[in-house]
């Protein structure tokens, strides 16, 4: 739309103005059952994490070494820098399984 030939609005007829009655009315009555699942699969009750899943992420670097010049007084005590855990899985999740209520 133009007014004294500059642009004050624009858009499409049928999507940005209501000009023409909508395609679709939603139906005020319509509500979901409810028993209705949403979830398409769900966590699997049977699946349990492994006794050896819960490593740190970082651990202390094994081959570093305390600096010669370390004073423990001024500097505090020394820790070894961390570097990433090569056994880290990750945060445990669960196998997913189909979910018998999904309809």
């Amino acid at each position: 739309v133009l007014i004294d030939n500059e642009k004050v609005e624009s858009g499409s007829l049928e999507a940005d103005w209501d000009f023409l009655p909508p395609k679709k009315i939603k139906d005020p009555s319509a509500k979901k059952p409810d028993d209705w699942e949403d979830n398409a699969t769900i966590d699997d009750p049977e699946d349990t994490k492994p006794e050896d899943w819960d490593k740190p992420q970082l651990i202390p670097d094994k081959d570093a070494v305390k600096p010669e010049d370390w004073d423990d007084e001024m500097d505090g005590e020394w820790e070894a820098p961390q570097v990433n855990n090569p056994e880290y899985k990750g945060e445990w999740k669960p196998k997913q399984i189909d979910n018998p209520k999904y309809k």
